[in-house]
């Protein structure tokens, strides 16, 4: 029996060395699998996201995110374990009640559905930011491959946008604009998505092992991401860029090799612009195909002449630093140099106020003035990245004007592109208040900007902590791990900049890429001095972490965690879905209508209701299911409840005050009711158009039915005469 139970205990631990071994040689190879999964769900989301402004697509990409953080999210469960310490715990925390009190906006919201689409959104937002902690969990040895895959999502996207300059023949020939602008349709997301992959390019250039042919890489790569920032005009993004090299420059002490990428890709990519800008093809609104293509085609050239002349500048500095390293005494000298020639550029800035006509002090003034002014809107061209003037700050003010309002919670997440309306006094619309600071003011209020602070601080402290960069803690070199984890980092901060002066929060591939950097982060944990190497091949957490095959206990609660986590993950999926399925159902039900099936139609819009109950846009649909029928009472009681259902919202009142105008004649209804549209939006065109023609509608009643009154009153003097019949006045006065 002995010797049964031994050669068994012997087959168990064969088994389990096999089984440890092979996770091993799993865990060496997978920096290929890493680099090429997290490139194509980052592409991808760009690709099918957009620009976050069509409902559909929006779903896919929240539901795509959400199910794959959840499979990473199991996976650490079960191959790590739930014992283990989650670095980044507390920021995900603070994220978790961001989103939480996103969802708690619905119960106050001015516009509940919104509200619903926007707790998705934040949802699928957090849910990037677990993949992040996640995967570094199960990955964490694969740093190399997860900022690869990081850089080549972005590279595919700024690739795509140039194409569109290159190609316009194949994807772009209806395109009616000079800024690039594709695959979001938004330039200042693509000129954002190219300002993010720079500090991965410092990263790939300046590694103590780059002298390899990926590293020579970074000098076309680079100058590709300018040319593409420079193109799509976008401001906002070369300030974010900016922000990213500064403080690679200040936190990496690779300062040289920053520099010297940083010169010759800068050089040749301002050679590319300056001649593109040269060309009205290519910086015009509405230039005609033919033209475009022909520039294109020149653009194209000299592009691919760029890629060959950096590349082999590259390569030429590498081999240099390679044979030829720089002495101490030297490189001081060359960065003494660079630090001087940088502090000496707001010298020269002041000095040519100085000297200009307006002097330094009017010259600011007027810029300021521009900056703050809500009628100096800079046109789509070249010349506006050396404009200051904006039409966010009409935005912010409205934002304000709404905040003022709603102070300690907000309208209700998504409430600022309704909500702002009543404020505005200029034609300009937008959707979002191209600033996440005084969007979450505008929806969430105080306590929405105060979670939001806690979270940042958070990720804050906790990436300090990552990186080694707070004075108290213990020094440690810079390996080639922590550069990657400092380029990811700043991503992340790129990211955040350029959100805190745009709308790119909303933009899903642009905030899913920084959140998950983000997440990757922090969720690393301390650096410790390790082999700095780009495939460092340690026994994977499978097996460092905790044993293999994990027995009693800890196995069932790991499954259990693993398992609740996909059924919360199904449950929340579903729950995003419902929007989407609901409009799905509204387009049905006109359809139909269109076809006279009124029944199925009206049964349309009554799925469509019990998907969403908080949107007004199945009861809108039922109305002209109703009208398309002939049954106008329907019609106007169904729009009646979408007033009721949101009363903030001036599309619902528009809709019921036309409604008694054109399909029931009565201006007299429409009237108070399409004041009350008036109120909400004063400046809509369609509102105005219709106030107007109840007005006249109803004094044209008013004139008729005077008319008809007056000739009746005649008629009956003209009788009275006739028969000798006394007036009234004449028969009841006394002798």
């Amino acid at each position: 029996m002995e010797s049964h139970a031994s050669a068994a205990r012997g087959v168990t631990g064969t088994a389990r060395s096999r089984l440890a071994a092979f996770a091993r040689r799993l865990y060496s190879d997978l920096d290929a699998p890493v680099t090429i999964g997290i490139a194509s769900v980052l592409a991808t989301t760009a690709f099918v996201g957009n620009g976050g402004l069509q409902l559909g697509a929006s779903t896919l990409v929240e539901i795509g995110v959400i199910v794959i953080a959840a499979a990473l999210v199991a996976a650490a469960i079960v191959l790590v374990g739930v014992r283990a310490e989650v670095h980044g715990a507390a920021t995900l925390t603070a994220f978790a009640a961001l989103a939480g009190f996103t969802a708690l906006s619905i119960l106050w919201s001015l516009y509940p559905s919104e509200s619903w689409v926007e707790t998705n959104r934040t949802l699928a937002y957090l849910a990037a930011l677990a993949a992040g902690i996640a995967a570094v969990r199960l990955v964490r040895e694969r740093w190399a491959a997860a900022a690869w895959g990081v850089l080549l999502a972005l590279a595919a996207v700024a690739a795509y946008g140039l194409a569109t300059k290159v190609a316009p023949g194949w994807l772009a020939s209806d395109e009616v604009y000079a800024r690039l602008r594709e695959p979001y349709g938004y330039w200042n997301a693509v000129g954002v998505t190219a300002a993010m992959a720079i500090p991965l390019c410092l990263w790939l250039a300046t590694r103590d092992d780059g002298r390899r042919p990926p590293s020579v890489a970074a000098y076309p790569l680079l100058a590709l991401f300018f040319v593409t920032i420079l193109l799509s005009f976008s401001r906002g993004s070369i300030l974010a860029g900016l922000a990213g090299i500064a403080l690679w420059v200040a936190i990496v002490p690779l300062r040289l090799r920053s520099l010297a990428l940083l010169a010759t890709s800068g050089v040749a990519a301002a050679a590319v612009t300056a001649w593109a800008f040269s060309r009205s093809a290519l910086t015009d609104d509405r230039i005609g195909l033919a033209a475009r293509k022909d520039a294109g085609l020149e653009l194209g050239l000299i592009l691919l002449a760029m890629i060959v002349l950096t590349a082999a500048a590259g390569f030429a500095i590498q081999r240099r630093a390679e044979r030829h390293p720089l002495e101490e005494p030297t490189r001081r000298r060359i960065g003494i140099g660079a630090l001087v020639a940088l502090a000496a550029v707001p010298l020269i800035v002041l000095a040519a106020l100085a000297f200009s006509d307006r002097g330094i002090g009017g010259t600011v003034s007027d810029r300021w003035h521009d900056l703050t002014s809500a009628d100096q809107t800079p046109q789509n061209d070249p010349g506006r990245l050396i404009e200051t003037g904006s039409v966010r700050t009409i935005y912010w003010s409205r934002a304000i004007d709404v905040w003022r309002e709603h102070k300690l919670a907000g309208a209700g997440a998504g409430s600022f592109a309704d909500a702002q309306l009543k404020h505005r006094d200029k034609p300009a619309q937008a959707r979002h208040a191209h600033g996440y600071v005084h969007q979450t003011l505008a929806d969430l209020g105080l306590i929405g900007l105060a979670l939001s602070l806690a979270a940042l601080i958070a990720w804050v402290l906790t990436a300090g902590r990552t990186l080694a960069l707070w004075p108290r803690m213990r020094k440690l070199s810079w390996t080639s791990e922590r550069q990657a984890l400092a380029a990811l980092a700043l991503v992340a901060v790129v990211f955040g900049v350029h959100s805190a002066i745009d709308w790119t929060w909303f933009v899903p591939a642009v905030a899913v890429t920084g959140l998950f950097c983000a997440g990757w982060v922090v969720g690393r944990g301390p650096l410790h001095a390790e082999p700095d190497t780009d495939r460092a091949t340690p026994a994977p957490p499978l097996v460092r972490v905790r044993p293999a095959v994990p027995a009693g206990r800890a196995r069932r609660g790991a499954a259990v965690a693993a398992v609740a986590v996909i059924a919360f993950a199904i449950l929340t999926s579903v729950a995003v879905s419902q929007p989407w399925r609901s409009e799905r159902k509204g387009n049905d039900a006109l359809e139909l209508a269109s076809k006279r099936e009124f029944p199925a139609a009206l049964a349309a819009t009554s799925s469509a209701e019990r998907l969403d109950p908080l949107s007004i846009d199945p009861y809108l649909d039922r109305a002209a299911v109703e009208d398309a029928a002939g049954d106008r009472a329907a019609a106007a009681h169904s729009l009646q409840q979408a007033v009721q259902l949101q009363p903030a919202s001036p599309e619902a009142w528009r809709r019921l005050g036309e409604y008694y105008l054109d399909q029931v004649s009565q201006p007299a209804r429409a009237l108070p009711v399409l004041r009350a549209a008036l109120f909400l939006d004063p400046f809509s065109p369609q509102t105005r158009s219709d106030y107007v023609l109840a007005l006249r509608a109803q004094q044209a009643e008013l004139a008729r039915r005077t008319a008809a009154l007056a000739q009746r009153r005649a008629r009956t003097r003209s009788a009275r005469r006739k028969s000798g019949t006394p007036p009234a006045a004449a028969r009841t006065t006394s002798p």
